[in-house]
C-alpha cells in the first residue's frame, strides 16, 4: 500500500465488508493492511468466498475494543502457508474464529495463546484433528477457560501420539485430576505433570472394550449366526469375579469381557486378544457348548451337568475346551494361528500349575502325548454337545486319564483368560429357553443311540496308539460353518441406517443329476448365441492409417508414394499396428427365488411357474454371454427374516459355462420371502472383486419386496432397495430391474433410480426380452 498507513484513506467497504483500518491502533495498521491485501490477492478471501470472508472480517471488526488488536495481530499471523488450508473449509474456519473470539473476550491472553498455537500448527494438520480439538476445548470451557488454554499447550503432542478417542479419555482424566487439584489438572492437560507421560503410555498400550464392541458384536453374529451383545465384566458380581479371576463369561446371547486389556505392552496385541476371546466364544456357541445354556435357572454353572466331583468337573471342562478349540480350527482354519498363540501365551505365564491345565495343554499339542491324551481328543471329537460330553464322563477312559494325570482329582482347573468360564455362577434376566435345553438333551440322546447301535462295528480297542495319534491339523475334517455377511439396511422413516442389520449366507446350489434343457429353450439359446457372436469384438483387428506403428502396409505405402508425386508433403499414414478390442464387463444375473416364484405365470394352472421362466431366461442369456466372452454369474436370493437372507450361487464368475453350471441354474427352487436390499448389496460386493471396468446387476423379480419385519402399508422396503442401488452406483456398479406388473410404476421408480427398469405385462415374455435388454444395456 503506497505511503504510510496513517495517511491513507480507509479501504472501500465492498472489499473489506465494512471493516476500516482506522479502528486499528496506529502501530498495527500497516501489518493489518499487508496481511489483508495478501489474502485478497491470493483469492483466499473475497466476494467469491462469502462465508469465509464474513467470518474473517467479523473478527477484525473487534479491533475497536480496547487492546483487542494484539489478539487480531496473532490471528493474522496464524494464517500462514501451513494453516491457510482452513480457508478452504468455510464451516470449520468459522468455528475456529468464533471460539478464538470467545476466548479472547474472556481474557485477551487466552485469545493470544489460542491463535499463537494455531499458527504454530498446534491444532493439527487435518480437519478431523481441528474439529476434535474444538470439541474438547468447548467441553473444557464449560468447566474453566484456563483448562482449555492448558490443553492448547499440549495438544500437538497428544495428536501425534494418540487416536481421537484416546485424547477424549485423556481429557476426562484431566478433568478428574482438576477437581481434586486445580494446579495438577492444568499441568496434566498441558503435558507438564510427571504422570502425564505415564498416562499417555497406559492409554496407547491398552485396548478398550467400548472401542472394540461394535466390531466384536459383528464378528459374533457372523461366526455364531446369532446376535450376541458384548458387555463389561464389571456388570457381573464383583466378589465372584475376584474369587475366581474370570476373564471371559459367555451366555447364550451375552459375552462379558474386561473393560480394558493391558496384557501386552502393545495396544494392537491387546485388541488381538479381544478378537481371540470373541472367536473362542463364537466357537463355543456354534458348537453348543456350555455357553448355550449358561445362565439357565437350572444351569447357573456347569456343576449341574458335570457334577461336583473334582474329576468330573475338570474333565468336563477339558473335554469341552478341547472340543471347542479343535472345532474352531476345523470350522475356521484361519483361526489356527490365533489359537496356537493363545495357548502359548496362556501356558507360558504362569506355566501349568495343575494336572488339569497340563492335560488341556497336551490335548491341544498334537501327537506323541500318550493313550490318555488320545482318549481325551477322541471323546471330544465324537461329542455333539455339552450333554453328550457329560454322558461320556462315565466311560472307562476316565480311569486311564486319572492314572496318567492324578492331579485332576485334587486341584480344580483355573479359569483361562481367553476361554469362557463355565464355573462362574451366572444369573440373567432373559435366560436360555427351556426348549433349547430340551433340544440339546434330545440331540445327545440321539447320539448315544447311534453310538450304541454301532458299538458292534467298532474295533476291539478305541484307543489309538501313541505313535499313531493324529495332530489337530490331521484330525477328521469338520464341516466348515457358512460365512455370514453383515449389511446395513436403510430406514426411510428414520432417515438413517440400521447398522449390520441383515445377515446374508451364501449357498452353492447342488446338482441332483444331469441337466435336461427343454428343446425350445435350447433353440432360443442357439439363436441368441448367433446374435451375440456378431457382437463379439475382433481381437485380431489392426489399426491402420497411422503416422507410426509396428508395421508398414504395402498398399498404403504405394498410395503415399503416388500422392507424394502430386503433393509436396502428403500425410504419412502407411503404418499399422495390432489393436486389442475386448469388452471389460462383468454382470450378475440375479434371480428372485422367493416363494411367490413357485406360482404359475398365468391365471390357468397349465402355465409354467415363474421361477421356471426365470431359469429359462437365465439359460438363454448365459449361452449368449459365454459366446460373447463377458464375465458373468447367475445367482438367486430368498430370505426368512433379516437374520436369514440366503444368496444362492448357481454359476460363479470363475465357473466355466457348461452342463454342470446349467444344471445348477435348473436346480433353483423357491425359498420363502423377498428381501432385495441385502441381495443387491452382496452382489455389489462380489462385482467389486472382479476388477472389471464396467459392472452390472440385472435383477429379475416377480413382485414387491416382502419379508418379516416389513410394514406392507409403507414403502420401507422400496426405499431400502433404492439406497442399495445408490450405494452400488457410487462403487461403479449399475443396477437394472425387471419386474412383472405386480410392482407398480411408482414402486419401480422408487427402487431403481433414473428409471433403470422394465415392467413386463406378461412374465412369459422374459426369456425373449432378457437378451434384448442386455444388448441394449451393454452395447
Amino acid at each position: 500500500m503506497p505511503g504510510g498507513a496513517e495517511n491513507s484513506s480507509p479501504p472501500a467497504d465492498d472489499r473489506y465488508h465494512g471493516f476500516s483500518l482506522r479502528s486499528v491502533c496506529w502501530g498495527y495498521r500497516q501489518v493489518f493492511a499487508d496481511a489483508i491485501e495478501a489474502l485478497l490477492a491470493e483469492g483466499l478471501i473475497g466476494p467469491h468466498r462469502r462465508e469465509v470472508t464474513g467470518a474473517f472480517f467479523d473478527l477484525l471488526k473487534q479491533a475497536d475494543q480496547s487492546c483487542f488488536d494484539h489478539v487480531l495481530k496473532e490471528f493474522l499471523g496464524a494464517l500462514n502457508p501451513a494453516t491457510r488450508w482452513l480457508l478452504d473449509v468455510p464451516g470449520l474456519f468459522a468455528d475456529v474464529v468464533d471460539l478464538g473470539r470467545r476466548l479472547a473476550e474472556a481474557r485477551l491472553h487466552y485469545g493470544v495463546r489460542y491463535f499463537e498455537t494455531l499458527g504454530q500448527g498446534g491444532f493439527g494438520s487435518s480437519p478431523r484433528q481441528v474439529r476434535d480439538l474444538l470439541t474438547h476445548l468447548r467441553g473444557l470451557r464449560q468447566v474453566d477457560d484456563e483448562l482449555a488454554v492448558a490443553l492448547l499447550k499440549g495438544y500437538r503432542r497428544l495428536a501425534e501420539r494418540m487416536r481421537p478417542h484416546e485424547i477424549e479419555r485423556y481429557c476426562r482424566a484431566g478433568l478428574e485430576i482438576f477437581r481434586r487439584s486445580r494446579s495438577n489438572g492444568l499441568a496434566f492437560l498441558a503435558g507438564t505433570l510427571s504422570t502425564s507421560e505415564h498416562y499417555i503410555r497406559a492409554i496407547t498400550q491398552e485396548a478398550c472394550l467400548a472401542d472394540e464392541q461394535p466390531m466384536l458384536e459383528g464378528l459374533l453374529r457372523a461366526l455364531a449366526g446369532r446376535a450376541v451383545e458384548v458387555h463389561s465384566l464389571q456388570e457381573l458380581d464383583s466378589d465372584e469375579l475376584l474369587d475366581r479371576g474370570s476373564g471371559v463369561v459367555c451366555a447364550h446371547r451375552w459375552l462379558y469381557l474386561p473393560a480394558r486389556l493391558r496384557r501386552f505392552d502393545d495396544a494392537r496385541m491387546n485388541r488381538k486378544w479381544y478378537l481371540l476371546t470373541c472367536i473362542a466364544a463364537a466357537g463355543a456357541l456354534a458348537q453348543d457348548s456350555f455357553c448355550a445354556v449358561h445362565g439357565h435357572p437350572r444351569h447357573a454353572t456347569c456343576r449341574t451337568i458335570a457334577g461336583d466331583g473334582a474329576v468330573r468337573l475338570n474333565l468336563f471342562q477339558v473335554l469341552e475346551y478341547v472340543r471347542v478349540l479343535r472345532g474352531i480350527v476345523g470350522r475356521w482354519p484361519g483361526a489356527r494361528r490365533l489359537i496356537d498363540f493363545a495357548l502359548r501365551t496362556e501356558f507360558a505365564s504362569p506355566p501349568p500349575a495343575g494336572s488339569a491345565e497340563q492335560l488341556l495343554r497336551d490335548a491341544m499339542a498334537g501327537r506323541g502325548r500318550g493313550p490318555a491324551v488320545d482318549a481325551v481328543r477322541r471323546e471330544a471329537d465324537e461329542s455333539v454337545n455339552l450333554f453328550d460330553t457329560a454322558r461320556r464322563l462315565d466311560g472307562a477312559w476316565v480311569d486311564e486319564v486319572v492314572a496318567r494325570y492324578p492331579g485332576v482329582a485334587r486341584r480344580a482347573l483355573r479359569p483361562l483368560s481367553f476361554l469362557p468360564d463355565f464355573c462362574f455362577p451366572l444369573t440373567i434376566g432373559d435366560p436360555p429357553p427351556d426348549s433349547l435345553v430340551a433340544d440339546l438333551r434330545r440331540e445327545a440322546r440321539r447320539a448315544r443311540r447311534n453310538d450304541d447301535a454301532s458299538a458292534d462295528d467298532r474295533p476291539a480297542t478305541d484307543v489309538t496308539s501313541q505313535g499313531d495319534a493324529a495332530p489337530p491339523d490331521q484330525a477328521e475334517a469338520q464341516p466348515t460353518a457358512a460365512a455370514c455377511y453383515l449389511y446395513d439396511e436403510w430406514s426411510q422413516p428414520e432417515n438413517n441406517y440400521y447398522r449390520q442389520h441383515c445377515s446374508v449366507y451364501e449357498a452353492v446350489a447342488a446338482v441332483a443329476g444331469p441337466a435336461t434343457v427343454p428343446p425350445d429353450v435350447a433353440a432360443a439359446a442357439a439363436g441368441v448365441r448367433k446374435v451375440f457372436e456378431l457382437l463379439k469384438p475382433d481381437l485380431s483387428r489392426r489399426a491402420k492409417r497411422l503416422r507410426d506403428g509396428d508395421a508398414i502396409n504395402c498398399d498404403h505405402l504405394v498410395d503415399y508414394l503416388v500422392r507424394r508425386r502430386a503433393e509436396p508433403a502428403p500425410t504419412v499414414d502407411f503404418y499399422e499396428k495390432p489393436r486389442t478390442n475386448q469388452r471389460d464387463l462383468a454382470v450378475i444375473i440375479l434371480l428372485d427365488a422367493s416363494g411367490s416364484t413357485g406360482e404359475p405365470a398365468g391365471a390357468e394352472g397349465q402355465h409354467p411357474r415363474v421361477i421356471d421362466l426365470e431359469k429359462q431366461a437365465a439359460l438363454i442369456l448365459s449361452c449368449g454371454l459365454a459366446s460373447l466372452g463377458d464375465r458373468f454369474a447367475v445367482c438367486g436370493f430368498g430370505s426368512s427374516g433379516r437374520e436369514k437372507c440366503t444368496y444362492f450361487i448357481y454359476k460363479d464368475f470363475d465357473d466355466p459355462w457348461g452342463a454342470p453350471a446349467a444344471g445348477r441354474v435348473l436346480s433353483a427352487r423357491p425359498f420363502d420371502s423377498t428381501r432385495i436390499g441385502p441381495a443387491l448389496r452382496h452382489s455389489g460386493w462380489r462385482l467389486a472383486g472382479t476388477g472389471a471396468r464396467r459392472r452390472l446387476i440385472i435383477v429379475v423379480t416377480d413382485g414387491k419386496p416382502m419379508d418379516t419385519g416389513y410394514d406392507p402399508n409403507s414403502r420401507y422396503a422400496q426405499h431400502d432397495v433404492r439406497m442399495a442401488c445408490q450405494e452400488n452406483g457410487r462403487q461403479g456398479v449399475h443396477t437394472f430391474g425387471i419386474s412383472t406388473a405386480a410392482n407398480t410404476l411408482a414402486d419401480m421408480e422408487i427402487m431403481f433410480p433414473r428409471r433403470r427398469f422394465a415392467i413386463l405385462s406378461d412374465i412369459r415374455q422374459l426369456p425373449r426380452v432378457l437378451p434384448r435388454l442386455y444388448v441394449r444395456l451393454t452395447v
